[in-house]
């Protein structure tokens, strides 16, 4: 967040536009590739043997080629259709950044699966670090693109070294273990699909909203997904890196215990996460207004949409990763699938009857279709709860109320 303020004084919407574009393609591509290893690493009892962490290595190399290799094809092709001749410059050279991540040492998913939160988030901050001075620095002398394209390489260099020489693990090396790929492939074929739809999910938006929106009103829209994006961020990171590592642990010791494991965080998470998400969906203009210039001003309301958005997605999120943890990753993909769906039907509906107001309307709305699909998978294995229903709409309500006081305050 603090990166995206200085940058947005220093770049133009248009350059937010592009990028948007940009990291939807790469996005896209890293779903429609996903191996489903990280989650197998966490949750398999051979999560930290040398010839399984090997092969995901091997792995995570040749996806890491694919994902580049197919990113230059389809950089003409994008730039015709979108009319941005830069596109075929700016996609290729953001490709690297998967090519580069393929060589990640696998002591970051084993940390992941021990819940070594201290070494991971000093390794992430790191990075952060790193690309926010790359990007600031290229930016004040050369106030385009580049900045943000040239930033994400040198992050991803930095984090490929340090998760080798900073992260305690085996040295990898290239391994290909028969069993552990089918292993892999096993597990994976619902995480597979789930991240192909999981792309037509979260991503479609930005290649619909290209065509419905010029470059600078899609720059204004991806400045309100970087504030939604920072608490999506968090609400996500604390699901799949703290609960799914957890829940996998509690589901040894019985469905009851999970039960009640997956109410107290409702309850923790409702009170943590669900208050300043509401609070958010009052405020989101008077916070837009406060950070950032009068070019971005319309970011403001579609923040305060994107934040109901939010909401749906933390109750979802956590019921996920209850489900997985179950060993069911079907919900995984049935989720997305739904809301792939959803966003599809809804975009050009809303564009229709509302334009630009119903087409982030329709972004917002489409989580409604994933929360039943997650929803009936609870009820169906005795995970579902009443009360942590309640809970949250008692937080939700608070959280508004809390915003509308500050409005008083803060005219």
């Amino acid at each position: 967040m603090i990166r995206s303020l200085i940058l947005t004084r220093l770049l133009f919407p248009e350059v937010y536009g592009l990028m948007t574009l940009v990291w939807a393609v790469l996005t896209g591509l890293q779903m429609f590739a996903d191996t489903g290893i990280t989650t197998t690493i966490i949750r398999d009892p051979r999560g930290d043997e040398p010839d399984f962490l090997n092969t995901a290595f091997t792995t995570n190399v040749l996806r890491g080629l694919l994902l580049w290799v197919v990113s230059c094809l389809l950089a003409y092709p994008l730039a015709s259709i979108y009319g941005q001749p830069m596109l075929a410059q700016i996609l290729p050279a953001s490709g690297l950044t998967a090519l580069i991540h393929g060589f990640v040492s696998t002591s970051i998913y084993v940390r992941r699966r021990h819940m070594d939160f201290k070494r991971l988030t000093i390794l992430s901050l790191s990075v952060d670090m790193i690309t926010s001075v790359v990007v600031i620095t290229w930016a004040w002398f050369a106030p385009n693109v580049w900045a943000l394209v040239v930033s994400s390489v040198a992050g991803e260099i930095f984090q490929v070294a340090a998760s080798h020489l900073y992260l305690p693990g085996i040295r990898n090396r290239f391994r290909w273990d028969r069993s552990a790929l089918d292993t892999f492939m096993v597990f994976a074929k619902w995480i597979y699909l789930s991240s192909a739809v999981y792309f037509l999910s979260t991503q479609s938006d930005r290649f619909i909203l290209g065509k419905y929106l010029n470059i600078a009103q899609l720059g204004v829209y991806g400045v309100a997904t970087v504030l939604s994006g920072a608490v999506q961020t968090v609400v996500l990171k604390i699901n799949s890196d703290v609960l799914y590592p957890a829940y996998s642990r509690v589901v040894a010791l019985g469905a009851v215990r999970l039960r009640r494991a997956l109410l107290r965080t409702r309850l923790v998470g409702g009170l943590g996460m669900m208050v300043p998400i509401a609070m958010m969906t009052v405020l989101g203009t008077r916070i837009i207004d406060l950070l950032y210039d009068r070019r971005y001003h319309d970011a403001g309301w579609m923040l305060q949409v994107l934040s109901v958005r939010l909401l749906i997605v933390a109750v979802v999120s956590n019921g996920e990763s209850c489900l997985t943890a179950l060993g069911h990753p079907k919900y995984s993909f049935l989720e997305n699938l739904s809301r792939a769906i959803a966003i599809v039907v809804a975009l050009p509906v809303g564009w229709w009857q509302a334009g630009v107001h119903g087409l982030i309307w329709a972004i917002a709305l489409s989580e409604l279709a994933p929360l039943v699909v997650v929803s009936s998978g609870l009820i169906r294995h005795g995970m579902y709860s009443v009360a942590a229903e309640l809970w949250t709409v008692i937080f939700v309500v608070v959280g508004v109320l809390l915003g509308l006081g500050f409005t008083t305050l803060w005219p």
